[in-house]
């Protein structure tokens, strides 16, 4: 026996060990196994939520989930707010219970809070409801302190047709206004056409509501003036409805925003005034026209209106003078209402800016003196009054000559006073005043005291001290100025005339005038003055030579021939 019980116990190791060998699994792991069949066979698990674990979506790890917030533009006003189906409630219990319970109005307009049974509040406002539900909660529980909040608002769907870019409907809050939707459905047509046939109104937009009420959006005074009462909130079930823009006013002169306006029923002249920017400062409340058409639609009459009563704050409302389609309001201005006179003084002055002028008084004198004087390095010679308005005075003679110039072979066409008034006119510095400075303000000459107008420019160069040398001489450039010098000085001092140097041409030019005078006629140079060479023109000596002998030649025939007619 005890050999073959050893035997036995044996065959029993050496199984173990072989099955241990081919199946390598713990008990723990047989268990695991065992479970996840027993799971298969029940079929997937089901959350709480009613969601299959395969099914439910990963969300990334690092991104934050945030529920969905609603922009206010104001806090809530019980007394205003009316409430809906989907608005939230949180009611407080504190005392014997002490406990939060998060309620929503169901879809009938009911909101159900537990022991205490459904409340109809669906169209009334906040303050109301909060009235009602403590009002019943504290019959229930007498010991109780309660308080109800507003947690969460509803959303509803609205309609919008007529001229809007998307048509249809739209889910918005209570707390939404009627641009925000029209917005939304991607804005009025005319704002998104290139050329609109027509135009969608702007101000008589309607909102029809389930109660039968209707209101109207004006765009333009929300927008223009800021009124929100013409952007009103809207209101589940609202019908949003945009017609074309028909008839308009008209209000010119200065107003802020002139132009043409879409026209509203029941509005007045102090409205359309306010919508267009209201008055500037220069207009004339007196003499207001209003052009109205007759009730033939042809004849047009015209009606004088003062507005000083209309646009007192607390006026008589009968006074606002009511528009009627296609009236034109035309305001004037008060003639030189604060025109600002100002001239300009450039240059070497001690103060040089903008100066105020009295028309017709203000004198060059005068302005120089509050610019404190001349500076040591001005140059009276080439000081100048530029008279802005004369500059921008059209010549109609010299625009006809300019543009025959302009054609070819225009300028041999003019007669020789037209070509004399072109070629002064073009050296001419337009607008310039022929002052003497020199005389003024060094020789006391008050003939030269000219009066300013509003524009003029007072220009006081630098003195240069230079003579300017060009053309054929051997090293042109500026030369410094020597006085009681002539023009041969500083052509030496410039290295004497180049070998191509058209002498008899020279001519010195006078840089306080413009004049090109001979140098004979020149005994001193002054600073600014320049004194230009010009080249000799190059001829073609052979061609010359031909052109001679050829005149020869024919002169000679010419003498054979005559020799010969008159036997000589």
């Amino acid at each position: 026996m005890g050999k073959a019980l050893r035997a036995i116990l044996l065959s029993v190791i050496i199984g173990f060990v072989f099955f241990s060998a081919a199946f390598p699994q713990t008990l723990e792991q047989l268990l695991e196994e065992r479970k996840a069949e027993k799971e298969a066979e029940a079929g997937p698990r089901i959350t709480p939520l009613g969601i299959k674990e395969e099914e439910k979506p990963e969300i990334p790890l690092g991104i934050p989930v945030t529920p969905e917030k609603t922009a206010f533009d104001r806090k809530i006003d019980p007394s205003e707010y009316t409430l809906g189906p989907g608005d939230e409630f949180t009611i407080y219990l504190w005392g014997q219970l002490d406990t939060p319970t998060t309620l929503t109005v169901n879809p009938e307009g009911r909101l159900l809070v537990p022991y205490v049974g459904p409340m109809e509040i669906s169209g009334m406002v906040l303050a109301e409801a909060k009235e009602l539900i403590i009002q019943r909660v504290k019959e229930r529980y007498p010991g109780v302190d309660v308080s109800v909040e507003l947690s969460n608002l509803r959303k509803f769907r609205l309609f919008i047709a007529g001229q809007i870019t998307r048509p249809g409907s739209y889910t918005a809050y209570a707390v939404d206004r009627a641009f925000d939707v029209i917005e939304t459905a991607g804005g009025l047509t005319s704002e998104k056409a290139e050329r609109p046939a027509s135009h969608a109104s702007r101000r008589n937009i309607k909102i029809y509501r389930q109660n039968g009420e209707i209101l109207t959006i004006d765009l333009d005074r929300f927008l223009k003036l800021g009124d929100l009462k013409a952007n009103p909130y809207v209101k589940m079930g609202d019908v949003i409805y945009i017609p074309f823009g028909r008839e308009s006013v008209a209000i010119l002169g200065p107003v802020n925003a002139p132009g043409n306006y879409e026209f509203k029923s029941g509005e007045g002249l102090r409205d359309l005034i306010e919508l267009a920017g209201g008055l500037q400062s220069s207009a004339q409340l007196t003499g207001v026209e209003v052009i109205r058409f007759e009730e033939d639609g042809k004849t047009r009459k015209c009606i004088s209106i003062d507005l000083h009563s209309i646009l007192e704050e607390k006026g008589n409302p009968g006074e606002q003078f009511s528009l009627e389609p296609d009236d034109q309001i035309f305001i004037r201005r008060v003639p030189e209402w604060h025109i600002k006179r100002l001239t300009r003084l450039d240059g070497e002055v001690k103060y040089p800016g903008l100066y105020v002028i009295e028309e017709g008084k203000t004198t060059l004198s005068q302005i120089i003196e509050k610019a404190g004087g001349f500076t040591e390095d001005a140059l009276l010679d080439k000081a100048e009054v530029i008279r802005w308005e004369a500059r921008e005075t059209p010549d109609p003679e010299f625009e006809r000559l300019r543009i025959m110039a302009a054609v070819q072979g225009g300028l041999q066409e003019m007669t020789r006073q037209e070509y004399g008034y072109f070629k002064i006119k073009s050296r001419e510095k337009r607008g310039i005043m022929s002052v003497d400075f020199r005389r003024l303000f060094v020789e006391g000459d008050l003939s030269e005291d000219i009066v300013l107008k509003h524009g003029d420019l007072i220009t006081i160069p630098r003195r240069w001290e230079t003579i300017a040398v060009s053309g054929q001489v051997k090293r042109p450039g500026l030369i410094p100025y020597e006085a009681g010098k002539g023009p041969d000085f500083y052509i030496e001092q410039a290295g004497g005339y180049s070998w191509n140097a058209n002498k008899g041409w020279t001519r010195v030019i006078k840089g306080k005038t413009g004049l090109w005078l001979k140098p004979k006629k020149v005994k001193r140079l002054e600073p600014g003055d320049a004194i230009c060479v010009p080249e000799n023109p190059r001829r073609d000596w052979w061609q010359l030579a031909r052109d001679t002998s050829t005149i020869l030649g024919q002169l000679a025939t010419f003498i054979i021939v005559a020799q010969a007619v008159t036997g000589l």
